[in-house]
């Protein structure tokens, strides 16, 4: 057997997961959704090499978990996916977990977090803010304006 073939394998597996997590999350079905993200999550766990699409990964299950409300598990998983997400200078996992964290109630990390989005984001994140945080998110940013 080639020892080379099952990494490939793995992660076309992986790979082709993620691709039905995102066919989901694309038709609004994010239970189904955050279940291909967890199934995706734990093969690569199971001995994917790459660190960095465990971060993918788990950027794309934030996105889910936060639209499925479960605001705890986003905030995990947006964490998790955070310093990939810097590297790439993508606001998404910061987003994410800014508005989390507010809706939860944690102020300080929900302003360290939106600081961090629009920083890498520029101000087009406010457009990727739920409407009905939009001004909460405003005034958080305002109120601890440097």
């Amino acid at each position: 057997m080639d020892m080379n073939a099952l990494p490939d394998d793995l992660e076309s597996r992986v790979l082709d997961l993620a691709n039905q997590a995102i066919a989901h999350q694309t038709a609004g079905e994010h239970r189904q959704a955050a279940k291909h993200w967890g199934r995706a999550i734990a093969l690569a766990d199971s001995g994917l090499g790459s660190d960095e699409i465990r971060h993918w990964l788990s950027a794309g299950a934030a996105e889910a978990l936060y639209r499925l409300g479960d605001y705890a598990a986003c905030i995990v998983a947006a964490r998790a996916a955070q310093d990939w997400s810097r590297q790439q200078h993508a606001p998404l996992a910061a987003l994410l977990l800014g508005q989390a964290q507010l809706r939860l109630g944690g102020r300080e990390a929900a302003l360290l977090a939106l600081r961090e989005a629009r920083a890498l984001g520029g101000e087009a994140i406010w457009d990727a803010i739920d409407l009905d945080l939009r001004a909460a998110a405003a005034r958080l940013l305002r109120s601890h304006a440097a």
